[in-house]
């Protein structure tokens, strides 16, 4: 049917909707970019702990009160444990924090954090090297990376700019927040327990909320019974396939955003404690995970009923 046959009701509708169209186009503000939650810290020193791995101190660049107060000092400790492990631990250098007690999963203690934060030039070395991952780091704002020594590919890297949709390392009382960048290309597994659509694999823009809540899969994109802030990344580098894993040993609520490109996480409490796994074979991550956190075990005979 033409136009000509449209009612004048009809006609003066459509011209309404029209010049409302135009009206709201040219009056909608523009998308206001994200807010900074934080300023980053600095890395203010840096020396040899006793049992062989770097003890650091961070400060931060300038306090923010966005879900209450930086903590002013936080501790970071580096150590390559095993040949294939690498453990980079941030937490309050003045405060003892909540974290996964030690009794209930045997693990090397950081030393205790200090009372009083010695402030000095940090040592000029920039990297430090393992038989299989090196880490790296940017005094201000800090950031490490962390990549493996066979082929010089980054596997974490935390740095940040004005225009990244994430912020610097956020560290306050009841918010925790670090980003890594990540080729699109990667294939990331894991981040359970949940009954995300697409199984373990991690899809772009997906939810990923770990929060313990004890119910069953019947139900898409709900929290289970555990909690595993643990994924593996697969890649192909020059048709040669290769695996790590990277562990946050964090047993607080925390919302993991995926976004193809960057992987952030927004965590409400404890410490950053992470576990780099270089794998390079899947069954290689798994092996180097669970001579951490404990190998499975089988279920006894009489359970299977």
């Amino acid at each position: 049917m033409g136009c000509s046959h449209l009612t004048p009701i009809v006609h003066l509708t459509l011209l309404f909707v029209i010049f409302s169209s135009c009206v709201w186009s040219k009056s909608s503000p523009p998308k206001a970019a994200p807010t900074k939650i934080g300023n980053g810290y600095r890395l203010v020193s840096l020396q040899e702990s006793s049992d062989g791995g770097l003890v650091g101190h961070l400060q931060v660049n300038r306090k923010n009160n966005i879900y209450g107060p930086d903590i002013p000092h936080l501790q970071l400790y580096i150590k390559h444990e095993t040949d294939d492990r690498l453990r980079v631990h941030i937490t309050d250098a003045q405060k003892q924090r909540w974290e996964v007690p030690y009794n209930l999963l045997p693990r090397t203690q950081p030393p205790k954090p200090s009372q009083q934060p010695t402030i000095q030039s940090p040592i000029t070395v920039s990297e430090i090297s393992g038989n299989e991952l090196i880490f790296s780091y940017i005094s201000n704002p800090f950031s490490f990376a962390v990549r493996r020594k066979s082929n010089g590919q980054t596997i974490f890297n935390s740095s940040s700019d004005q225009s990244s949709p994430y912020n610097s390392l956020v560290f306050k009382d009841q918010y925790l927040e670090i980003s890594t960048t990540l080729p699109k290309t990667a294939s990331l597994y894991g981040l359970g327990e949940n009954s995300q659509p697409h199984g373990i694999k991690l899809y772009p823009n997906d939810p990923y909320t770990l929060w313990t809540t004890d119910q069953s899969a019947i139900n898409l994109n709900m929290d289970l019974y555990g909690s595993h802030p643990v994924y593996m990344d697969m890649r192909n580098v020059d048709g040669v396939p290769y695996a790590h894993g990277v562990l946050l040993m964090n047993s607080n609520g925390m919302d993991v955003f995926y976004r193809g490109d960057s992987l952030t996480y927004k965590v409400i409490g404890g410490v950053f404690d992470f576990y780099f796994f270089s794998g390079p074979s899947p069954l290689a991550v798994v092996d180097q995970y669970t001579q951490l956190i404990g190998r499975p075990a089988a279920m006894p005979y009489w359970s299977l009923g």
